[in-house]
């Protein structure tokens, strides 16, 4: 069964090099991109009775993976100066925050509106479903599909998401293999 976290709970962890165990920063933001649907990267705070913003950043190929508490480099040079990393992270593009999207089913259902990513533990920022406000106002989570659509306020996803909304983490985990395999991704 897949360890899910969500986009918001993965703020404030520290970031833990593997080669000294040291911590050398914390996350501050997850950088989504919801047309590669997956994290791009993410912005830092320094660590300890000085925190504040760290300028570095860390992009999606430089994080060894993310857990549940801690999100693990290989050393501290795996922290980019924004000149240094991928655009998508050193000058990341402004309006690409999915919250409070609709989530529509391309055959016209409302399944809520997005309040989180959802991230496999263990991945460099694999986004395999989102967390949604349902429409009777509950938390419902569904599988991340190819998206056949994403604009500034909307996700359009195929008909067959309807038939996976869970109503927790572990009962996603459990649907995104067998969603993936029903809707051919």
């Amino acid at each position: 069964m897949r360890s899910l976290v969500t986009g918001s709970s993965i703020r404030g962890l520290p970031v833990v090099t593997i080669a000294g165990g040291e911590d050398v920063a914390e996350v501050r933001d997850v950088l989504y991109s919801p047309e590669a649907g997956r994290v791009v990267g993410l912005t830092l705070n320094k660590r300890g009775f000085l925190a504040g913003r760290r300028r570095e950043v860390l992009s999606a190929e430089t994080i060894h993976a993310i857990g549940r508490d801690a999100v693990m480099v290989d050393d501290e040079s795996s922290l980019l100066l924004p000149a240094d990393a991928p655009e998508e992270v050193g000058a990341p593009p402004s309006g690409r925050d999915v919250t409070g999207d609709e989530v529509l089913t391309d055959g016209g259902t409302s399944l809520g509106q997005v309040r989180d990513v959802v991230v496999l533990v263990g991945s460099k920022g694999e986004v395999v479903g989102y967390e949604i406000e349902t429409a009777s106002g509950g938390t419902g989570y569904i599988p991340l599909p190819v998206q056949l659509a994403v604009s500034g306020s909307t996700l359009v996803v195929p008909e067959a998401t309807k038939g996976f909304v869970e109503d927790d983490l572990v009962g996603l985990g459990a649907a995104v293999d067998e969603f993936r395999s029903t809707v051919g991704i």
